[in-house]
């Protein structure tokens, strides 16, 4: 949400990062910065560092960074808008009674409507539900559940009834248009006649609340053998699936250890009701960054919990490595007999539950797992091509993990340890560091484990570009922007050069959404990486174009692979690589 621009930078003025920050954690200096052990996860060495200067903060292990606003976000958990009242309270500044224009506050109103509406059929929903006549199928089939009054009221369940258009009744009466009802996700809009019904009819509902309380949208259940079991709120004004989870809200003011990611809101319910009282459901199967950016907000480790059907696991697959790109440690609980966690709980109990948490396998043997469900391991083929498979999975690992893993895949396949490290290092051997030598100048950091080295010069010419006006003009000249490829780096580079002497990186970053803030705010880390801003720059354009040539070598080769090329365009193609080869060099 914008607000306007003097307004905002008044409050970025009144709310010194340094004095915001001491409030939570105390501020040591070192350099020039300040630094502290991080208030945002756990740690005990140092890594969260204050730029006074430039009234930012980022800490190098969780990666968190931005402004005093982006700062409170995090600590407190709140959006960007509860952020900034916060701060302008903090210092008794009134908020502005026009944000921006109109039109935006049209749009606010709107959406608040819009979860009056949802909050209203929840109501309704509730009370259908407990309603002796109408909500006799719904109690009927939450009894044969298992669920009780308790957990019925603590997650707010309901029902709605199996007819067209009671809920359509119900919030006409209480004055909503149907325009307003439809946007919601609450009705459906037949184009073809021209009518509109219910969204969800004869099924149990799911509630989906946000961690403030408001209802978003809705999940509604079959209580039978329909299809599909499950059926939910589209995208609207005020939800999207991959934004929230499901149970959240129910940990808002909780310091806890970690969380377990589920599939459906049945597994969570079923959970919570054996015991297991910090799961969240991901809403779907498909876990997406913006969740895995709010499971960061509140802890550092997940244990991904997905059904024991394949498309379960091959679900958590592709949620491993997200939630790791993140930053979260993740370790993986399986269920047997493929049983999904309401199921395994209801025979198994919490401590079976827990005896499975404690034996969870890392996010590197459940890949390897996951690699051997593909193969029959019985036929001696199949096992080979197993083993080659996740040999040179393992030889792309850190050399400390290594020998753990082919232990793994011997006890799989009975081969000797010492063969399979020799198929590991035959098949390439440890990856290799994406890194190139630094160039002798002003550029001075490599890429650590994990970074995309790309990144970090981008970044390193950001910051040489904000410490000085001859380095921004060097960039102009060599027209770095053509050379910048991260959409948000060249976003800043483009204020800082339209802008001038009245850039400021902290009422830049203060506007940014969450995630880009925090990419931005990274520029923190390249700080001793340009004694000489100048030269700097001059080193990272040049690494810039060597990386482009690099891509489109890359290009140049896959276009070699095309069966269509005739021998005249495959010798051109050739000359081309040559050409490029030499001019990288």
């Amino acid at each position: 949400m914008a607000f306007p621009s003097a307004w905002l930078d008044e409050l970025l003025h009144k709310n010194d990062i340094v004095s915001v920050v001491s409030e939570y954690v105390e501020l040591k200096p070192k350099g020039r910065k300040l630094w502290a052990c991080c208030p945002l996860h756990g740690e005990k060495t140092p890594s969260f560092s204050v730029s006074p200067d430039k009234q930012l903060f980022y800490c190098f292990g969780c990666h968190a960074g931005g402004t005093v606003i982006q700062f409170v976000m995090d600590m407190e958990r709140l959006t960007f808008y509860e952020a900034v009242q916060q701060l302008a309270a903090r210092v008794n500044m009134e908020l502005p009674n026009e944000i921006n224009d109109r039109e935006l506050q049209k749009q606010r109103a709107y959406k608040k409507r819009l979860l009056e509406a949802n909050r209203d059929a929840a109501r309704y929903y509730c009370r259908c539900f407990v309603d002796p006549e109408i909500g006799k199928p719904a109690r009927e089939y939450a009894s044969r559940r298992g669920l009780n009054t308790e957990i019925i009221t603590q997650f707010g369940i309901g029902y709605a009834p199996d007819t067209w258009d009671s809920l359509l009744k119900h919030l006409k009466s209480l004055n909503y248009t149907e325009k307003e009802l439809i946007d919601a996700g609450l009705l459906v809009h037949n184009s073809e006649r021209g009518t509109v019904y219910d969204a969800f009819r004869g099924r149990l509902i799911f509630p989906i609340l946000n961690v403030n309380g408001s209802v978003l949208g809705f999940g509604a259940r079959v209580m039978g053998d329909e299809k599909p079991k499950y059926i939910n709120t589209g995208d609207t004004p005020v939800y999207n699936k991959r934004n929230n989870l499901y149970g959240l809200n129910l940990h808002k003011n909780e310091k806890l250890d970690d969380l377990v990611m589920v599939e459906g809101y049945m597994d969570v319910i079923g959970l919570y009701k054996a015991g297991v009282k910090n799961a969240v459901a991901s809403l779907g199967t498909a876990l997406t960054q913006q969740q895995a950016r709010l499971l960061k907000r509140y802890v550092e480790k997940v244990y991904i919990a997905y059904d024991g059907d394949a498309a379960g696991q091959n679900a958590m697959v592709r949620g491993l490595d997200i939630l790791k790109a993140e930053g979260l440690e993740v370790r993986v609980i399986t269920f047997p007999d493929d049983l999904d966690p309401d199921e395994y709980v209801q025979i198994y109990g919490k401590d079976g539950f827990d005896r499975l948490k404690e034996n969870a396998l890392s996010l590197n043997a459940f890949k390897i797992e996951a690699m051997a469900r593909n193969y029959d391991l019985q036929d001696e083929n199949a096992r080979e091509q197993f083993a080659r498979h996740a040999c040179a999975f393992v030889a792309s690992l850190q050399p400390i993990e290594q020998e753990r893993y082919y232990r793994l895949i011997g006890k799989k396949t009975g081969y000797p340890l010492e063969a399979l490290i020799a198929q590991g290092q035959r098949s390439g051997g440890i990856a290799p560091d994406l890194s190139k030598a630094p160039i002798r100048g002003g550029f001075r950091r490599r890429a650590e484990d994990g970074e995309d080295s790309r990144d970090v010069i981008e970044r390193t010419l950001l910051l040489a570009c904000l410490k000085d006006r001859e380095a921004l003009r060097l960039c102009e000249e060599k027209h770095a922007a053509e050379r910048i490829k991260n959409p948000t780096y060249r976003a800043l580079y483009e204020a800082i050069r339209t802008q001038g002497t009245a850039f400021s990186i902290a009422k830049y970053v203060g506007e940014l959404p969450d995630k880009e803030a925090e990419t931005v705010s990274a520029i923190l880390r390249e700080e001793e990486a340009t004694e000489n801003a100048v030269r700097a720059a001059a080193d990272c354009l040049k690494r810039l174009e060597q990386e482009n040539g690099a891509d489109e070598i890359a290009r140049l080769q896959a276009e070699l692979k095309r069966p269509d090329l005739t021998a005249e365009e495959r010798n051109a193609v050739l000359k081309e690589i040559t050409n490029r080869i030499r001019a990288n060099k």
